[in-house]
């Protein structure tokens, strides 16, 4: 490595980033007995619908290998906006694709984030903290208690703002919790952020992915909220198209003007297929969204029977998302001894603090994978709490 590699300034990463890289080293090795069974896994447990496939095979068939000059995704992805969300947005000016909402959100970070700025945020909570750090911004978390669903309180959110808070940040349905923000309580984080002239970022790339108990309310769509809010989203949850990387960031055309700069200068496209994949997800037929949240609510009910049934564990159904949020508070040991113990039992499962300060005591489960791995994996879950508790009480 060169001298002045070594001078590169590189930003501290959050504790909850070496948490995620320690899982993915262990995650590709095996245990004594065999595969380790993935029950955290953020992947879904279905390949995109036949005609999501098609198109991008239709694409290369018909010569789609050069630069994406045309607009059609983003007319897309302002249909619905408009239809699902009651957001309009331009579809030139106001929406900046990406390869994944991941990379949307840091795509929003890097144009808008200045150092030093405060940055709300939920924790536990999913990508907004890495961000930030890497901003050299400072995270202010809000807890997300278990009293209240794990749903972000408003007067959790006014007693943290302070002159120096410029963002806040909002994820709903929540990855790892499952919460979605009920509409009374965005109306009054809303007004919360025009009383001080906060800009919000809200992730909503779990929007389809609802169990029916609180319906989705984009916080743009709120009086007074579409000027200062930058909405992320894509088709990778909803409409398991993960392998695609297709995502974007709407908003008003003065915030997204540098989002816009950001993503030429690093980007100029996304693939081809994956772009004509993604005007056949979001103008083809929508069955195959519906039916898979239907199979998640179905497998999710399996998922949290067999947790609740292990001694020390214990978690709620969610309101929407393929994740469960368990508390191992019964085990007496920290989720990271916790997930150490559950890999030797052959069951990858992830670490509260791998979401932030506020995953303290908990583990993150998915119903994605296949129901005979979810019953095996729960029994390897089993005997990894059985082994918790005995080495806790010695």
């Amino acid at each position: 490595m060169s001298a002045n590699a070594n001078r590169i300034p590189v930003p501290k990463l959050p504790e909850s980033t070496r948490v995620a890289m320690e899982i993915y080293g262990a995650s590709r090795g095996r245990f004594p007995g065999g595969d380790i069974i993935a029950l955290g896994s953020g992947d879904p447990g279905f390949i995109s619908a036949d005609h999501i496939r098609e198109a991008a095979k239709k694409a290369l068939d018909a010569g789609e290998t050069h630069y994406i000059r045309k607009g059609d995704l983003q007319e897309a992805i302002a249909e619905k906006m408009r239809t699902d969300n009651a957001i309009n947005v331009h579809p030139g000016e106001g929406i900046v694709l990406a390869h994944g909402a991941h990379q949307a959100i840091f795509q929003a970070f890097t144009a808008l984030v200045d150092e030093g700025a405060e940055v709300l945020l939920g924790s536990p909570g999913s990508y907004f903290e890495s961000n930030t750090l890497v901003r050299r911004a400072v995270p202010v978390y809000i807890p997300l208690r278990p009293e209240r669903n794990f749903r972000l309180d408003p007067t959790d959110v006014e007693a943290r703002v302070t002159p120096r808070t410029r963002f806040l940040c909002i994820t709903s349905p929540d990855a790892p919790t499952g919460a979605v923000q009920a509409r009374e309580d965005l109306l009054k984080i809303a007004e919360i952020a025009q009383r001080h002239n906060l800009i919000v970022f809200s992730d909503e790339l779990y929007e389809k992915i609802n169990y029916g108990r609180i319906p989705h309310t984009s916080i743009a769509s709120l009086p007074g909220m579409f000027d200062r809010t930058i909405t992320i989203n894509g088709l990778s949850k909803g409409w398991a198209m993960t392998g695609f990387r297709v995502g974007w960031a709407c908003g008003p055309n003065h915030l997204m003007a540098p989002i816009h700069a950001i993503y030429h200068l690093n980007n100029i496209s996304i693939s081809s297929p994956a772009y004509w994949a993604g005007v056949a997800a979001l103008r083809g037929p929508q069955d195959a969204v519906s039916e898979g949240t239907a199979i998640y609510a179905r497998k999710m009910a399996t998922l949290l029977d067999k947790v609740n049934a292990i001694p020390g564990l214990k978690a709620q159904f969610p309101d929407g998302t393929y994740y469960l949020w368990a508390s191992i508070e019964g085990t007496n040991l920290d989720e990271i001894s916790f997930t150490t113990i559950a890999q030797g039992e052959g069951v990858r499962v992830n670490p509260g603090t791998g979401f932030g300060p506020g995953g303290r005591g908990y583990v993150r489960l998915s119903c994605t994978p296949a129901e005979n791995l979810i019953e095996e994996g729960t029994k390897r879950l089993a005997r990894a709490a059985e082994k918790a508790r005995s080495f806790a009480s010695r």
